[in-house]
């Protein structure tokens, strides 16, 4: 019996799994890793294996959103092709396989040919994660599974944030906008701030990327939090500040990530010579980068901005529905307050009344939505019959 294998292909996480399976996809890292001192390589999950996480070296596959090391992107899907993985057999295995916005076509050959003649796929539907991501969106927005006419997905992700109109299910090429920022200029720009107060931590993309997702926020009231925020420099005024905490760093014998002081349970007591990594007003001041793109020197407009710039070019009669039905995904997209603080900052914008949605697992809707599609027909999903076949 041949099974369908969905793949969300990020250039952070690669999310996987079969279509017929009532389990949530395996989300893996893809990448290749080098621990800094044993000089031992690591490829996709099994860097989860390593107790040496300090100062790690990252080889993706990815250069700038787009899959271009393909040495490096074969080893990660050896990986989890493998029994130890997903246990995929490719030639009794139809692939979904997600891409960029607009993505170049000798990459797309490339990928083509991959899967095709190394792996031996029966067949390969290629399509990108927004598109994905709409599929389904009805019962996150509505709470029925009455598919909206328009839909507009903001997609924040690793590399870049990609704003997509949707119309009757076609994609409006004119109205896609991308946004120079995603997690990992977050992640770096939390590296920098830190290490210029704190602790030097530039080399340590792992352990700070844990700290951003475990700590930061999306600010309501900017310039009310940091009020709030203001003399809380370490010691007693983090520990009395409401927007203040201690984030115990790792020491890679009782913990490999770290963790919010408090929040340790018994690894806290076993670790009697602990480092501390105070934070208060970073929590809130990185992701509003988001928001204000100049404060790390970048001249484009923020995330609301680009919202409106992207309905702005889609035919009128449409945009007060694309408006209504903004569908929130993307890994970076987990950041709490993110959804309300862009519905807030766009409705002050716009004309018409506003309504952002996120799903409750955001990273892994593209994926959802592809397991959908493997489940319903080609015609009904909006890609006609675009399917590539081995035979």
């Amino acid at each position: 019996m041949r099974r369908t294998l969905v793949l969300d292909n990020g250039s952070h996480t690669i999310k996987g799994g079969f279509a017929d399976s009532d389990t949530d996809p395996q989300v893996i890292p893809n990448t290749v890793t080098r621990t800094k001192r044993t000089k031992r390589v690591y490829v996709a999950d099994l860097i989860d294996k390593s107790s040496d996480l300090s100062g790690l070296y990252y080889r993706s596959p990815f250069e700038r959103g787009y899959l271009v090391r393909w040495d490096a992107e074969i080893s990660v899907w050896d990986r989890i092709f493998s029994n130890d993985v997903l246990g995929c057999t490719p030639t009794d295995t139809h692939l979904i396989v997600s891409e960029p916005v607009f993505n170049f076509q000798p990459i797309q050959r490339t990928m083509d040919e991959i899967l095709f003649e190394e792996y031996q796929f029966q067949s390969l539907i290629r399509t990108t994660a927004t598109k994905l991501a709409t599929i389904g969106a009805a019962e996150i927005i509505y709470g029925d599974t009455t598919e909206p006419d328009c839909v507009l997905v903001v997609d924040v992700g690793h590399a870049f944030t990609y704003v997509v109109p949707y119309v009757n299910g076609k994609q409006v090429s004119a109205g896609v906008r991308r946004l120079d920022i995603g997690g990992r200029i977050l992640t770096n720009y939390l590296k920098e701030t830190v290490s210029f107060r704190y602790w030097d931590m530039m080399d340590e993309t792992y352990i700070m990327n844990a700290v951003k997702e475990k700590c930061c926020f999306v600010s309501q009231d900017f310039y009310r939090d940091l009020e709030t925020a203001r003399g809380c420099t370490g010691g007693r005024g983090i520990r009395t500040n409401p927007l203040g905490l201690e984030y115990v760093l790792p020491d890679f014998t009782h913990s490999k990530q770290g963790f919010v002081r408090g929040q340790g349970s018994d690894i806290e007591q076993l670790m009697s010579d602990t480092q501390i990594l105070p934070l208060c007003n970073e929590r809130f001041a990185i992701p509003e980068a988001l928001f204000h793109p100049t404060d790390i020197g970048l001249e484009q407009g923020g995330l609301h901005e680009t919202v409106i710039q992207a309905v702005g070019a889609c035919p009128e009669e449409t945009r007060g529905v694309l408006l209504s039905n903004i569908l929130l995904v993307g890994g970076t997209a987990a950041l709490p307050g993110l959804r309300q603080r862009l519905q807030s900052e766009v409705q002050a914008l716009a004309q018409c009344r506003v309504l952002v949605s996120a799903p409750e697992d955001p990273v892994g809707q593209a994926w959802r939505g592809g397991q959908a599609l493997a489940r319903m027909g080609m015609e009904e999903a909006g890609l006609g019959d675009w399917r590539l076949t081995r035979e």
